[in-house]
């Protein structure tokens, strides 16, 4: 079977349709395409088994040398291009988005907490973050509880297909199992940034919209949980840490700058 037209682009790789009925998702890196796919297909059967809202996983092949990954299709415009840009709109959508984040974080699994661990191995790994600001970092995120939810950890509107049957959450590469707080704290993270995607819906590039989804977003996700900000900022830190090693290490970036005003602040109150 050959690859049909493509139906996503993402950062980590490309889907395409597959036959009648099901999409390939084909990872950019030719040489560690075989680790990132097995990695993402692990996390495709346990969240296959716990009955969420994802494609459904059909398995691993091989193409033209690259391991590849097969989905059921999952037909619609993603949220991010499902949004207009009006205030009711905007709120509407950032609470189900809220709603759709508090449904996976209820899910049961029997799994050892790895998101610390992780996210911990990453900010060690940063070669533009120094000692200081690592071991700060670490301590924050040492003192941080552990916790037992399905985190998606990157989850965001264009990861959440608007399909006929409802809305369904695409792109389970990074799941890790750890507190929900952590996992609110990524989308805020991603939410607040001043980077956008390319050609990105008027709504996004409006920053008193964006800010309006982000404020709903948490509000709503509070209301649900009993979750406030405070418990969410507590882990931006070594949120974003993680993400300035995920971004290259990039000491200019944003959330380095930001990661080092929360480090000086942190410091000042000790």
């Amino acid at each position: 079977m050959r690859i049909g037209e493509l139906v996503g682009v993402g950062n980590t790789a490309n889907v395409y349709r597959w036959g009648n009925h099901e999409v390939i998702k084909v990872f950019h890196d030719h040489f560690n395409s075989t680790y990132e796919a097995h990695k993402e297909a692990k996390n495709a059967e346990m969240i296959s088994s716990l009955n969420l809202r994802a494609p459904q996983y059909s398995g691993l092949l091989e193409y033209e040398g690259k391991s590849c990954l097969i989905y059921e299709r999952i037909d619609g415009l993603t949220m991010l291009w499902q949004i207009e840009p009006t205030k009711d709109n905007i709120s509407y959508h950032a609470k189900l988005m809220a709603q759709l984040h508090a449904e996976i974080h209820q899910a049961k699994v029997d799994m050892e907490p790895n998101l610390k661990t992780e996210i911990g191995s990453l900010i060690d790994s940063s070669a533009v973050i120094n000692e200081h600001e690592k071991q700060m970092t670490q301590h924050i995120l040492h003192v941080l509880p552990e916790g037992h939810a399905v985190c998606h950890y990157d989850f965001h509107p264009d990861n959440i297909i608007m399909s006929p049957q409802g809305p369904i959450v695409i792109d389970w590469l990074n799941v890790w199992i750890g507190h929900q707080a952590a996992d609110v704290a990524r989308t805020s993270m991603m939410m607040q940034s001043h980077s956008l995607p390319p050609n990105a819906p008027q709504w996004l590039i409006n920053r008193p919209f964006r800010e309006l989804f982000h404020h709903e977003y948490l509000k709503e996700y509070g209301l649900l949980t009993g979750m406030d900000e405070d418990m969410v900022n507590e882990w931006m830190a070594p949120t974003l840490a993680a993400r300035i090693v995920e971004m290259k290490n990039d000491r200019e970036s944003e959330n380095a700058k930001k990661l080092q005003m929360i480090l000086q602040h942190s410091s000042e109150v000790r």
